[in-house]
Formats: C-alpha cells, structure tokens, sequence
C-alpha cells in the first residue's frame, strides 16, 4: 500500500545507513553494537533469501511491505536485530544444526569448495535417481562423456 514512499526509505536504510552504523559498531570498544548490527545483517539476509527462494510471491501477502519496513526499523534503531535473531533465526538453526550431520558441518567450516561439490554431487545422484523413478534414462553430462570417451 505504502511500498512506493517505504521503498526508497528502506534502500537508503539497507544501503547507506545500516553499513555506517556497521562500520561504527567495528570501531567501537563495545560489542553490544558489534553484535546487534551482525544479528542484523544475518537477519535481514535470511529475509532477502526468503524473498528471492519465493520468487517474490512472499510480496502479495497484505501488508508485507509495511512489516517488513516496521522490522528493519526496529532492527536498525532499536536494537532489535539480537531480539529478532534470538527469537526467529537462532531456535530454526539449531533444529537445522541438529539434521544435518557433524561431518558435514565440519566440512563445511574447514573445507567450503569441497562441502560444496560433495553437495553437488549429492544433488546430481538424487536428480538421477528421481528421473529413473520416472522411467527417464538421465542423460549424462559433457564431462562424463568426456571422461568415458578418454578410458
């Protein structure tokens, strides 16, 4: 209803002022400002990630654009990204922490490309095995011709 005066708003807040509060906050002694301001931006990135996984669709819901300018407000001049961290994100990554297996976690930390092809490949078996299920032969990639072409 009001995204076309709230949208330029929050571009400026998003853009401009929430990384100079960051840059200010990693100045400062304290880490209360440190840890809001990261609660912040990991919030605000899980929400851009809701958004773009939906294609957009999340937009048609009444209201969306005024919540969510309500909850950068509240994150960016209120302290709120810690309150909204510790109540939304924290209690979904810790039932996530909890599937997902300790290897991969470790992986993950110490090894990102290797964790990510691993995934890949994971992925690539598990397209295979659906398209079989299907009764489609799944056709091979380029690479794999190439590496069968070459034995």
């Amino acid at each position: 209803m009001f995204g076309f005066i709230l949208s330029p708003i929050e571009f400026v807040l998003v853009t401009a002022y929430a990384p100079l509060v960051s840059l200010k906050a990693l100045e400062s002694k304290s880490l209360n400002d440190d840890t809001n301001m990261l609660a912040f931006w990991v919030t605000w990135t899980i929400l851009s990630a809701v958004e773009n996984i939906t294609w957009g669709a999340i937009w048609i819901f009444p209201f969306y654009t005024e919540l969510r300018f309500g909850l950068l407000v509240y994150m960016l001049f209120f302290e709120g990204g810690k309150t909204v961290y510790r109540l939304a994100i924290d209690p979904a990554y810790q039932k996530a922490k909890k599937k997902i297996p300790a290897e991969l976690m470790e992986q993950l930390q110490t090894d990102p490309k290797a964790f990510l092809m691993t995934m890949v490949e994971k992925g690539k078996e598990q397209v295979q095995q659906l398209m079989a299920k299907q009764g489609e032969a799944p056709k091979a990639d380029k690479s794999e011709k190439k590496k069968k072409q070459a034995k």
